[in-house]
């Protein structure tokens, strides 16, 4: 119904019992040429009232358009829109007075114009006419009316003026993060706050509870409802996206990053709009929610100051951050935490740098539930190596693994005591490597880092040699075996307690390793214990992961294996894992097969230099390395249990 009836009009048109009371959103005309616009749709509206009802098709057409409006029941007078349509017809019929409602009209005092006042409302309980891509918005096609046929959804004009395209855009939801977003479809431009589109198929997001939006010259004001901001009114929307979508959309952890917009007084940074709180710190900075100028994307925007004394240490910071994100685009790793871009805002004390990382992760390791099931940390575990490995690669060092730093992505929390099936996935689940910024790069030349006791990382995940000597890759192989130990029992696998850091070599530590040995042992014997719940290849990394040379059980006195080594020794041992690397192999080989290559560039304070021609064949070479190493990985059977005679002298001692 195209109007309330007379009592409906006192009350709120967005009310529970009026048309528009399930609204997830409303587009209010603003400037004169878009309340003009609008008045002249609902006469066209109304002439549907003239009509017969025998049969009449057109009809039909005219309530497609009405079941989107809401407009009052009497015109009023709008002395804006009344010089705008005087100005408008002498431009048009400038040598014909006679155009003129009176010969008294004028641009200083045009004739009075009544017209229809309201908005536009996106309910998704209504039909739309593709209920696959959203709200269709444009003008009257005249040809479509012939043949009782509409053409939009949310008729914007009824005349061509207004430079308005027949099916100018279209107005939706993004699975990503279920804010409303516009789409050019065949109209020469859009504006959507700040964000100009000008091809077919842009996008742009309305992160602002009241969004700015121009079509042609048609500006319009686009607003989320109260009723949208409700629970009904979120179930509403989670319906229309998931009758688009399906299972394919984020965690409702991800989710909670960009809740319903409810005011315009929001920060931004660059091109990118702050949706949430404070969700982590990380070593050097505070980490927020955030979404990109197209709606679709979340990111998490790390903010670090610096003060002069510190601005050199922190754009090295940035520079290998940098560095990480090229190599991982270019051999498509996806296992750790990437930068986007680098925003540097000079202060008159302390600089900030904004950080834009992806993905956005709903939760970590350390809010994992106690009953997962054992093949979800194969996947955990798995993916962390895997993103360890290309790291150490690269001869860089975490140094700060721990449950905290180790994101879950697509892992449903809710669903982690069932067993991995990986063929069930619309969106595979992985593991992320957070706080990148703790990274320290091996220095050339050399093969390791000098230990510098208490000044990076966590102390309770360091490696015996983290704090004694020198260390590698392999301190980060420790610390995730004590990260996966946590996450599966509950505890740690030893604490140091009152007597301090036995691995220190400033203070006396004799009662101190003798009481950690007491408890290394115990933890090992723990491990051991699980094998028949937990199955070889946790147990395996986690007996491998904590050998040192000072351990005083004699099997774990061999040397640590690397990230490499480990991510070969697990798969070796699971067949949920060797099946996970077919898929993915399977999958990168459409890839490559469709998808040109394209170059990367950060998108930073300076310019990165563009590969030579010849660059892009050592990707694909590494590509197709890697490609024989899954295979050969897969197909290699060892008969003899490495781990075997080992896990028999730890039993037995």
């Amino acid at each position: 119904m195209a109007s309330p009836s007379s009592v409906a009009t006192i009350l709120d048109p967005l009310g529970f019992n009026s048309p528009a009371g399930r609204a997830l959103m409303v587009l209010r005309p603003e400037n004169e040429a878009a309340k003009w616009a609008f008045s002249q749709v609902v006469d066209f509206i109304k002439e549907q009232d003239a009509q017969s009802d025998d049969g009449d098709l057109v009809t039909d057409v005219r309530s497609h358009y009405a079941k989107f409006m809401w407009f009052s029941d009497e015109q009023v007078y709008d002395s804006a829109v009344s010089r705008f349509v005087n100005h408008s017809t002498i431009v048009e019929s400038p040598s014909s007075p006679s155009s003129l409602s009176s010969s008294t009209c004028s641009l200083e005092e045009p004739c009075p114009t009544m017209i229809w006042t309201g908005f536009y409302f996106l309910d998704s309980n209504i039909k739309t006419l593709h209920s696959d891509s959203g709200w269709l918005v444009g003008r009257l096609s005249k040809r479509g009316v012939s043949f009782a046929q509409p053409t939009v959804d949310i008729l914007l004009t009824a005349s061509r003026a207004g430079n308005v395209a027949r099916r100018h855009a279209v107005i939706n939801f993004s699975p990503e993060t279920r804010l409303a977003t516009v789409s050019l479809e065949f109209g020469n431009s859009a504006v959507v706050n700040a964000t100009s589109l000008t091809s077919k198929g842009s996008v742009a997001g309305c992160a602002l509870g009241q969004n700015r939006i121009h079509f042609g010259d048609l500006m319009y004001s686009l607003e989320y409802t109260s009723y949208c901001l409700r629970p009904q009114g979120q179930t509403d929307l989670s319906s229309h996206i998931t009758g688009i979508h399906g299972d394919n959309q984020p965690t409702k952890e991800v989710l909670q990053a960009t809740p319903t917009p409810q005011t315009t007084n929001v920060q931004t940074i660059g091109k990118y709009t702050i949706t949430g709180g404070l969700t982590g710190r990380g070593t050097f900075g505070r980490v927020r929610p955030a979404v990109g100028p197209d709606g679709h994307k979340i990111v998490a925007v790390k903010t670090m100051e610096a003060r002069p004394n510190r601005i050199q240490y922190t754009q090295e910071k940035i520079a290998l951050m940098e560095f990480i994100a090229q190599r991982a685009q270019t051999e498509k790793q996806h296992n750790v935490l990437t930068m986007i871009e680098s925003i540097h805002i000079q202060g008159r004390q302390v600089d900030e740098f904004h950080i834009v990382l992806e993905p956005y992760i709903g939760f970590t390791l350390s809010e994992i539930p106690k009953d997962t099931h054992y093949t979800k940390y194969e996947l955990i575990l798995h993916d962390c190596l895997r993103g360890l490995a290309f790291l150490h690669a690269h001869g860089i060092v975490h140094t700060d693994i721990k449950p905290e730093n180790i994101g879950l992505l697509d892992f449903h929390k809710n669903d982690m005591n069932k067993p991995a099936r990986l063929s069930s996935y619309s969106r595979p689940p992985r593991t992320v490597i957070l706080d990148i910024d703790s990274m320290e790069q091996i220095p050339s030349g050399q093969t390791a880092i000098k230990a510098a006791p208490g000044s990076n990382g966590t102390v309770g995940f360091h490696s015996p040699e983290h704090e004694m000597s020198e260390y590698d890759g392999r301190t980060d192989v420790w610390a995730l075996g004590v990260s996966i130990f946590k996450a599966i029992f509950g505890t740690f696998p030893w604490s140091y307690g009152t007597e301090g850091n036995p691995w220190r070599q400033d203070r006396k530590v004799v009662e101190a390793r003798e009481k950690f040995h007491a408890r290394y042992e115990k933890a090992v014997g723990k491990v051991t214990d699980h094998y028949h719940d937990l199955g070889e290849p946790l147990c395996d990394f986690l007996i491998a992961a904590f050998r040192f040379p000072d351990s005083e059980i004699a099997s774990q006195r061999r040397s640590r294996p690397t990230s490499a080594e480990c991510v070969d020794m697990i798969v070796e041992k699971s067949e949920l894992l060797k099946e996970r690397l077919a898929m993915e192999a399977e999958m990168a080989a459409e890839a490559t097969a469709t998808t040109p290559e394209t170059n990367y560039t950060i998108q930073s304070g300076h310019t990165n230099k563009r590969p030579a021609p010849d660059s892009h064949a050592q990707p694909k070479k590494r590509e197709m390395e890697y490609r024989h190493h899954i295979v050969d990985a897969i197909s290699r059977i060892d008969h003899i249990d490495k781990l075997g005679v080992e896990k028999a002298q730890i039993v037995a001692e």
